[in-house]
């Protein structure tokens, strides 16, 4: 997720149980260079309670064959108007400001919003109820990247904590989880994905960090369930950005100003030797239950198969910068909502119906 310019150890156990949603992308076929590094403590601190991620199984618990392009002949994206709602955050909507970090959860998209400002500039996350119903859950999260906790709540990347915070529902409130890497904090926390055992992956480029950098490095990091063990997954990337898991969670995409990259992941949640799978710089991604991968590239989203980088269709987004996100919502799964940033009327979310259901974060 790209933009211009606490004190707790992640306990997360392993109760975030969930039915797999049938074959994933499967294991990189081309070599690459292997990023595993070292690990730090990352402070101390409760467990959250368990959950389910049941969010990650497809409607109907069945994953489609990819079978053509999954955007209706015709189809356009709509913006959604009220967001950002228009008020002194972002100069009543004329400032620079980065809508991203869209997930759906129950019945309503969450997401963030960073305005302008010294780095880490602030940031709120926004609830909205469609169609376009708009409230402020938090002001002061300073979050990039959502998703979904298992519990009831969310998960950020917060580049004004410098780590990944566990967010409760509807208050808001938050509580610090990873915080630090070799005694400093992180530069400026961007995506994350977590897997069904509970193993937490994360990305960690400087977009928003302090102007002195904490971390000299811009790396992938993972965390392991029930332990306070930062460990490096990658730490060659420029700008890593979006991340996410295939459907079986045995591979790990990660996109970035270097492209998108995959690396299979072990039974215990460790990660081997990435591989290229495109060269297209990306930001926030998505899967759909065809399992292909939705990347948000400059002013679109790019639709990926996820085992030979082909593009399959292209998203145009009108009237923005970039977009920064991509999410599946609505009833039935089919609604994509993108986020965007730009200068005033340039950042916003959009939605587009499509023929396949996703998940959604």
């Amino acid at each position: 997720m790209r933009s211009r310019r606490h004190h707790v150890a992640l306990l997360l156990t392993a109760a975030f149980g969930v039915a797999a949603c049938g074959r994933g992308a499967g294991t990189p076929n081309d070599a690459g260079a292997g990023g595993r590094g070292g690990s730090s403590g990352a402070g101390s601190g409760g467990a959250p309670a368990g959950g389910t991620l049941a969010a990650r199984v497809c409607p109907g618990g069945t994953v489609l064959v990819a079978s053509g392009s999954p955007v209706p002949a015709g189809a356009t994206t709509r913006r959604i108007a009220s967001v950002p709602p228009k008020d002194v955050f972002n100069d009543n909507g004329n400032d620079f400001g980065i809508i991203e970090g869209v997930v759906w959860a129950g019945d309503a998209l969450y997401l963030s919003e960073i305005a302008s400002g010294a780095n880490p500039p602030p940031a709120r996350i926004l609830k909205v109820v469609l169609p376009d119903v708009v409230s402020i859950v938090s002001t002061t999260a300073g979050t990039n990247g959502l998703i979904l906790n298992g519990r009831g709540g969310l998960l950020g990347a917060s580049h004004s904590a410098g780590g990944i915070i566990d967010i409760t529902l509807p208050a808001g409130s938050s509580t610090g989880l990873v915080t630090q890497y070799n005694g400093t904090r992180f530069n400026a926390p961007n995506d994350i994905a977590l897997r069904a055992d509970g193993n937490l992956y994360f990305s960690d480029p400087d977009y928003q960090a302090p102007s002195t950098r904490p971390q000299q490095q811009t790396r992938v990091y993972r965390v392991a369930p029930g332990t306070n063990v930062v460990t490096v997954v990658d730490a060659t990337r420029r700008q890593p950005n979006g991340v996410t898991l295939s459907f079986d969670e045995n591979t790990l995409f990660v996109s970035g100003a270097d492209g998108i990259f995959s690396y299979p992941v072990l039974a215990t949640g460790e990660v081997g030797p990435r591989a290229r799978l495109s060269t297209m710089a990306g930001d926030g991604m998505a899967i759909d239950c065809a399992g292909r991968l939705y990347v948000a590239s400059n002013a679109s989203v790019v639709v990926v198969d996820p085992m030979s980088g082909a593009v399959v269709a292209s998203i145009p987004l009108g009237g923005v910068q970039s977009a920064t996100n991509v999410a599946f919502g609505g009833a039935d799964r089919k609604t994509l909502f993108i986020t965007a940033l730009g200068s005033g009327g340039q950042q916003g979310l959009f939605q587009l119906g499509l023929d396949v259901p996703g998940l959604p974060y």
